[in-house]
């Protein structure tokens, strides 16, 4: 029997049992696409981390993210709870407290990642590419079947945009609190549409400090609702600053994004947006993590 090691990792706070949960398998080089598949769907986490090395020169390291039915080209919260463990472990030559930077290869393109490890904490924050957004003609009537809202809940000051997500807003925390979507009718939707997730948000916020309350379903992609999404955060801060929900200090926004509270895993977002005039140029996303617990996974020969 051949044993790998695997964390359990949550991420996108420092409490355990808070945030989102992700496997990481430190050293996945030896591991058939099939073994991954199989791994992922055996923790049944949202996402599970499989870090690999480079194929490409230009790059540190490789990750690779499976849900427990399928890979996805970009995981967040995985990718944090990912260099916590490293860093944690001192591997990647992070040892000693310092800040050190990355370039990370995913089936995304090749992003600039940043850790920095001070004091027995580990913040790690994750280049993103901007938003492509278009226009979203879905009628309001379909979202009500969709999230058993009314349409007066919506929220009018942001229209529906999508890119790989559709962001739908909506003018209350409470509302979002209570939503109970349909996931047999948005499995069609999102199929049929091309879409891999819908973020629904508000700006009504839990804590003073955070700008953006939300919450991500992606049933599709084997994942009713994800307890707090990174990926969907540098879209998020395209949105609230165009839309004059943020306002850049020496050509940055800096934020806090909150999801996870109403299903009881509690979860806090870093988010950097780079402006240069007045427009978005690159976003960074990330924060802590911690780890719940480790072991070792017995794989037959």
């Amino acid at each position: 029997m051949n044993k790998i090691k695997i964390k359990h990792v949550d991420a996108f706070t420092e409490t355990p049992f808070r945030g989102n949960p992700a496997g990481v398998v430190l050293d996945a080089k030896n591991l058939s696409e099939t073994q991954m598949a199989d791994i992922a769907r055996e923790l049944n986490l949202s996402e599970t981390a499989f870090i690999l090395p480079p194929s490409k020169l230009d790059a540190d390291v490789r990750i690779r993210w499976f849900t427990p039915t399928i890979e996805v080209p970009l995981c967040g919260h995985a990718t944090v709870a990912s260099f916590h463990a490293l860093a944690e472990e001192g591997r990647m030559g992070m040892e000693k407290d310092g800040e050190y930077h990355f370039k990370l290869e995913t089936n995304s393109g090749i992003l600039p990642l940043d850790v920095t490890k001070e004091n027995n904490s580990i913040t790690v924050m994750l280049g993103m590419k901007l938003p492509n957004f278009q226009s979203s003609n879905q009628q309001k009537i379909e979202l009500v079947r969709l999230l058993n809202i009314t349409q007066s809940e919506f929220d009018g000051n942001f229209p529906p945009l999508r890119d790989n997500y559709l962001f739908v807003a909506v003018k209350r925390l409470h509302t979002l609190y209570t939503i109970k979507p349909n996931f047999v009718m948005m499995s069609y939707f999102l199929e049929s549409r091309n879409l891999h997730g819908i973020c629904v948000f508000t700006t009504e916020t839990v804590d003073r400090d955070s700008k953006v309350h939300s919450r991500f379903f992606a049933p599709n992609d084997g994942i009713n609702e994800d307890p707090v999404t990174g990926s969907s955060h540098a879209p998020l801060a395209v949105i609230l600053y165009d839309n004059g929900f943020l306002q850049a200090q020496d050509g940055k926004c800096i934020f806090q994004g909150e999801q996870g509270d109403a299903i009881g895993r509690r979860g806090r977002v870093m988010v950097e947006l780079d402006v240069d005039g007045e427009k978005p140029v690159f976003v960074k996303v990330g924060g802590k993590a911690v780890t719940v617990f480790e072991g070792d996974l017995l794989l037959k020969d």
